[in-house]
């Protein structure tokens, strides 16, 4: 492996509003400027399959998605990058890259392209507290005091593929564990920052970039952020979305509960009903069926499968559509065009950041904004609906924290979780 190659610490970022046409304007770029390699990564696989949406859109330079017909889809992409080619991919697929292919991109001085923010801490809840504990007392690893990256630094010749800490230490080799501060068992998994320092250029196409999770991580491992001159989105007037959008705050009874993911784990059945009695009334008062409404809940209360046996979600004229299909959506989904045709979208989680990954950033002095993330995830969700098109759509909102927070990204205020006082608010097409 070649350690010598120089590593780019420097990302540049496209931070616009859905709709402004961000990806449309980046693959403009990339036809207009045919001399350059590049890597585009989006978070769906339709969008970078041979019939996607990147390939067709581009006419002066052949791209190549990987494929898994002659062995593994990283090995057909390894091949492509040696090669020199243009390549498209998905989050998944990038996110799983090896030395091998980090070395490759930076001899062929690719331009990486990230559509949408990839997720670049999770949670490692794979061993208890006492098993982590364990490990650091009798000396096999040690954690890091710059970053708090755990290596494993006791004897590993019996730790076999079926020995219980094997993923241990696989995650522990591969560089990607990472322990908090206030408690060395608090640990969270990181991509690896050569994802975004193999390339020339690297350019990440998000919106409300600051004080979020991924601004968080490239500042502790110490990038430099600067906006990206090459690729100009459209402007994008909130006003018209006002002008499109009906939007119903939750009900008082649905106020009085938290609706976040610790409140959706405990929920006993009369909870639970509150919320889906919030639900149903609503939409039928819309006069809607399932075949326009998209709801997100926790998972474990939407799918039975895997669930410990909790109480499922289940409104009534709104579980399935005319074809059966779910009217179920996680909340974290990202950038697809297939609920387009949805006019009434219903959020009823309180969201936040894992604790894990929070204490984690904070603890090395990176701290995100949680209504940042909170309102970021819910706009992503909110906008696979209609009003991408836009068309005229229903916005149902169980949170009350939540609400606040889309009204005031929406009138333009600052972001709060509670309303502004002395502020006038829009509040859409039926209730201005």
């Amino acid at each position: 492996m070649n350690t010598q190659l120089t590593r780019n610490k420097v990302v540049e970022i496209v931070d616009s509003c859905m709709g402004s046409s961000k990806s449309t304007n980046t693959l403009k770029y990339m036809d207009d400027n045919p001399q350059q390699r590049y890597i585009y990564v989006s978070p769906l696989l339709s969008e970078v399959d041979i019939d996607g949406r990147v390939p067709k859109a581009l006419n002066n330079i052949e791209i190549f998605s990987p494929t898994d017909a002659n062995g593994t889809k990283g090995d057909h992409l390894l091949e492509l990058i040696k090669q020199g080619c243009n390549v498209c991919c998905s989050h998944s697929l990038y996110s799983s890259l090896t030395d091998q292919h980090f070395n490759q991109i930076a001899i062929g001085n690719y331009i990486v392209i990230i559509d949408e923010e990839i997720n670049v801490i999770g949670g490692f809840d794979n061993y208890s507290d006492s098993d982590i504990q364990w490990l650091i007392e009798k000396g096999d690893v040690s954690i890091s005091d710059t970053d708090g990256m755990v290596s494993w630094v006791g004897d590993k010749s019996k730790i076999t593929k079926d020995h219980k800490y094997y993923e241990f230490l696989r995650c522990c080799e591969s560089g990607v564990l990472n322990s908090s501060k206030r408690s060395s068992t608090m640990m969270v998994t990181q991509l690896p920052i050569r994802l975004f320092e193999c390339a020339n250029r690297v350019i990440i196409l998000t919106y409300l970039f600051d004080n979020n999770i991924l601004n968080s991580f490239l500042k502790l491992k110490g990038f430099d952020v600067i906006q990206c001159k090459d690729i100009v989105p459209n402007k994008v007037d909130k006003k018209e979305f006002v002008k499109l959008l009906n939007i119903i705050p939750p009900t008082r009874k649905v106020k009085q509960h938290k609706l976040t993911s610790t409140w959706w784990s405990e929920a006993n059945g009369d909870m639970i009903k509150e919320v889906k009695n919030f639900t149903e009334t609503t939409c039928r008062s819309l006069g809607v069926k399932g075949d326009d409404v998209l709801w997100t809940v926790p998972k474990d209360r939407a799918v039975k499968q895997n669930n410990h046996g909790k109480i499922l979600f289940k409104p009534r004229g709104f579980i399935i559509d005319s074809e059966g299909g779910s009217c179920y959506l996680s909340s974290n989904i990202r950038a697809t065009n297939e609920y387009a045709h949805k006019t009434t979208m219903v959020h009823l989680i309180n969201r936040y950041p894992l604790v894990c990954v929070n204490a984690y950033l904070q603890d090395f002095g990176c701290k995100m904004n949680p209504n940042v993330f909170a309102l970021s995830e819910m706009l992503q969700w909110l906008w696979r609906g209609c009003i991408r098109n836009k068309e005229p759509m229903n916005i149902v909102i169980g949170s009350e924290r939540m609400y606040w927070l889309f009204m005031n990204w929406l009138n333009d205020y600052e972001i709060s979780p509670k309303p502004i006082i002395g502020k006038t608010y829009l509040k859409g097409k039926d209730n201005e």
